[in-house]
């Protein structure tokens, strides 16, 4: 009397495991597709890589480098005495309805964004320390938005 009891509690509590284990499952599987259909992922990783083709473009162009290198920081791409080249650069690869700020900085001081902008800003930033004849370390970053 008292296996047949014994055999039906131990049964019990397999199902119980089984079931457990199969709502696990079947979360994971749910969370793995949301992550993979999440439509902020797509626009993430473009306006991501885009900011990094914006940096690498004027990193290896000789003649942008050494504009930012010349410069004088802080200064961002909004202000007047800011080099119309590096601005021309960054207008010609920000994609369309996009927003784009290229700021120049020290590399020892923060280099935020200093428009009050209600909306997601992406940025990334490079640091250039010099060319063949001259040593000044700049920090250059980039910060875009959605417009």
């Amino acid at each position: 009397m008292k296996t047949i009891k014994l055999n039906k509690q131990k049964k019990g509590w397999i199902r119980i495991v089984e079931a457990f284990m199969a709502i696990v499952l079947l979360l994971g599987f749910v969370f793995v597709i949301l992550i993979q259909v999440n439509p902020f992922s797509k626009g993430t990783s473009l306006l991501k890589t885009n900011n990094i083709k914006i940096l690498k473009v004027i990193e290896t162009n000789f003649s942008l480098r050494n504009l930012v290198l010349a410069s004088s920081p802080p200064i961002n791409s909004n202000e007047t005495n800011f080099p119309s080249e590096l601005n021309e650069s960054l207008i010609k690869n920000t994609l369309s309805g996009e927003t784009c700020f290229l700021y120049i900085c020290s590399v020892e001081s923060e280099c935020n964004l200093n428009e009050d902008i209600q909306k997601e800003v992406y940025s990334s930033e490079i640091l250039i320390f010099s060319n063949e004849t001259l040593y000044s370390p700049r920090k250059l970053k980039v910060f875009c938005y959605d417009a």
